[in-house]
């Protein structure tokens, strides 16, 4: 495979992860259709993330550390967001075991990725991977701090776990989709400030998201459960 093959076959699954993020996202919240395509999607993101690879290891010129550093990350960012978004629907009677030795595990390794990144950014003074870190930097610390939460959840934690996943990975799907959309029609001389620039607006655009989903649904930002407020099992989607 050379790199021109392998930016077609990663462009080729990252419209797939496109077209099935909407699907779900329109449809009726629990509803067949929302359930039928949401496995799809989060399948297909794992796929993205393993098309990383080869665009690592075949790009021409010399290796640089800082490059793989940076895509290795973003992998490990979009599997475990990825995850989060699964799991919380399948564990959401079982918080222990969503938060067991993976999660874990995960959380302060993505928080550190996230700092490295953003130290890395700031350094050589490329606002990309400062824009890139929020990813590591949020729900690396939102994991650490869930996995160690003690007292009742709230009913509603494993639905703010998905809608935290779900509007993250808005940034996940279209960021790059809409700089190279703007570099092949627009203007192709863009560069890192831009592709920067495009990143922080589907940033914003994903925490609209969450704060509307989560107004219309009744779901707070937080995970404990506050006095007169029903206790975990009470509430469903």
């Amino acid at each position: 495979m050379t790199h021109d093959q392998a930016v077609s076959l990663h462009i080729l699954v990252g419209s797939l992860a496109l077209l099935l993020y909407w699907i779900p996202l329109l449809s009726r919240k629990g509803g067949a259709r929302h359930k039928a395509f949401g496995r799809p999607f989060f399948i297909s993101l794992v796929l993205v993330a393993l098309t990383v690879a080869p665009l690592l290891f075949l790009r021409p010129g010399p290796f640089d550390p800082a490059y793989v550093v940076q895509f290795a990350y973003l992998s490990i960012g979009l599997l475990t967001v990825s995850a989060l978004g699964w799991t919380a629907i399948r564990w959401k009677d079982q918080p222990e075991r969503f938060r067991g030795w993976h999660f874990k595990l995960l959380g302060p390794v993505l928080l550190l990725l996230g700092t490295v990144v953003l130290g890395a950014g700031m350094a050589k003074g490329d606002p990309l991977p400062v824009v890139l870190s929020s990813v590591g930097l949020f729900y690396g610390t939102t994991m650490v701090r869930f996995a160690w939460v003690r007292g009742p959840l709230h009913p509603t934690w494993w639905l703010n776990w998905h809608l935290n996943a779900v509007c993250g990975l808005f940034t996940a799907v279209h960021g790059t989709v809409l700089f190279v959309a703007w570099q092949w029609w627009v203007a192709p001389q863009a560069g890192r400030e831009v592709a920067a620039l495009f990143q922080l607006l589907v940033l914003v655009m994903a925490i609209a998201l969450r704060l509307w989903f989560g107004a219309r649904r009744g779901v707070p930002l937080r995970f404990k459960l506050e006095r007169g407020t029903p206790a975990l099992g009470a509430a469903r989607a």
